[in-house]
């Protein structure tokens, strides 16, 4: 495993950890009544596979750097098509927790999309220069 998806993993782990406390806070304290079940699946669901993609993504950025920017645009419009697919069933099956769900969803996709756009981005440079 090569340091940079360690650091990559390590990365992932904090920001799960960040947003769950988070969750924590804010369905405890905050607005426990609109409180999501799923909160704690959906970061463990992105979490890996975030970490899924990302380690396509490295080999493709080692492996080719040509492909990579074919790979990368595949490994994102993947990651929208799961994105939206769990969406979609989440909010056929519990339609009155749709608006707190988008909400929750919008922020975990912001957070490990930046995280990942961010990591992929300063690799991929390393290996143009």
């Amino acid at each position: 495993m090569s340091t940079h998806f360690k650091s990559f993993i390590i990365k992932i782990l904090i920001a799960t950890t960040l947003l769950f406390f988070s969750g924590w806070v804010v369905f405890s304290f905050i607005s426990p009544q609109h409180y999501i079940t799923i909160l704690p699946y959906m970061l463990i669901f992105f979490s890996l596979f975030t970490l899924f993609l990302h380690a396509f993504q490295l080999r493709s950025a080692k492996k080719n750097q040509g492909k990579f920017t074919r790979d990368s645009m595949l490994a994102s419009l993947f990651r929208l098509f799961a994105y939206s697919v769990f969406a979609l069933i989440y909010i056929a099956s519990k339609p009155d927790n749709a608006a707190v769900f988008v909400v929750s969803l919008v922020i975990v996709y912001l957070v490990f999309n930046f995280i990942e756009i961010r990591d992929i981005s300063i690799i991929s440079r390393k290996e143009v220069d």
